[in-house]
């Protein structure tokens, strides 16, 4: 598929997944690498600090220091999506409250390429200033099942 398309997005509360009772218990050693890089930048706080004065420069030089590391780190760009939209990830998606918007004012295409998913979010507030963004999904799976929901001032988005 190559082309935007639709997504219904549901004003019913959604579905909670079995895996929010599953409580994840991680002992003994880990050797995949994406766990001791987890671990790592969990464990290294004062990076953050590093980072933040990396992306001032880079910003102050002209430069968007998101596209390189999220070119090599896809999953950094979700995070950083939900960091600034105050939202939270769910064990089968995620969720961002919009506060002040209606269902009409909520947009959601997404387009399938190879095993990912592009999910475009476009909010239109009151005044009529819009926010878009675009975050990457892994869709390799066969039960990828992209669902939309907004109860409650949340947007609920589950696969």
């Amino acid at each position: 598929m190559s082309d935007w398309e639709l997504v219904d997005i549901s004003a019913t509360k959604p579905a909670i997944s079995a895996e929010n009772d599953v409580e994840v218990k991680r002992a003994g050693l880990v050797s995949d690498v994406e766990s001791l890089h987890d671990e790592f930048w969990r464990g290294a706080p004062h990076l953050a600090e590093v980072e933040n004065r990396h992306v001032q420069v880079l910003v102050s030089a002209g430069m968007i220091p998101e596209e390189h590391i999220a070119a090599t780190e896809p999953s950094r760009k979700l995070n950083w999506l939900i960091d600034e939209l105050n939202g939270r990830v769910d064990p089968d998606g995620l969720s961002i409250p919009v506060k002040g918007l209606d269902l009409e004012d909520i947009t959601i295409h997404k387009m399938t390429k190879d095993d990912e998913t592009v999910i475009k979010l476009n909010f239109i507030e009151k005044d009529g200033q819009e926010l878009q963004r675009e975050l990457t999904i892994d869709s390799n799976s066969e039960d990828f099942n992209f669902q939309a929901n907004f109860y409650n001032n949340r947007l609920y988005l589950r696969w």
